[in-house]
């Protein structure tokens, strides 16, 4: 486990992406550490979330969709810079 996962893991309890909602801070510790902010979370058809994220890196915003399978965790972000 790297530095950053386990900072990660040690900022805030782990939560399944269903149960994300807008604007909740996250930080996905199983890939990688970053940092994100929810923007929509959407659950499809075969136990598939989508999550429409923002991250912040060099001063600039990004948005992303990602998909992951339901029961997939992720961590509460300590980090509320938005």
């Amino acid at each position: 486990m790297s530095s950053v996962e386990s900072h990660s893991l040690n900022a805030g309890e782990l939560v399944p992406v269903e149960a994300l909602l807008p604007g909740d801070p996250i930080t996905d510790v199983n890939g990688g550490g970053q940092h994100y902010k929810v923007l929509e979370s959407k659950c499809v058809c075969d136990g598939c979330v989508v999550l429409e994220l923002e991250s912040k890196a060099n001063d600039r915003f990004r948005v992303i969709e990602m998909s992951f399978p339901s029961g997939y965790e992720v961590g509460r972000s300590h980090l509320r810079h938005w």
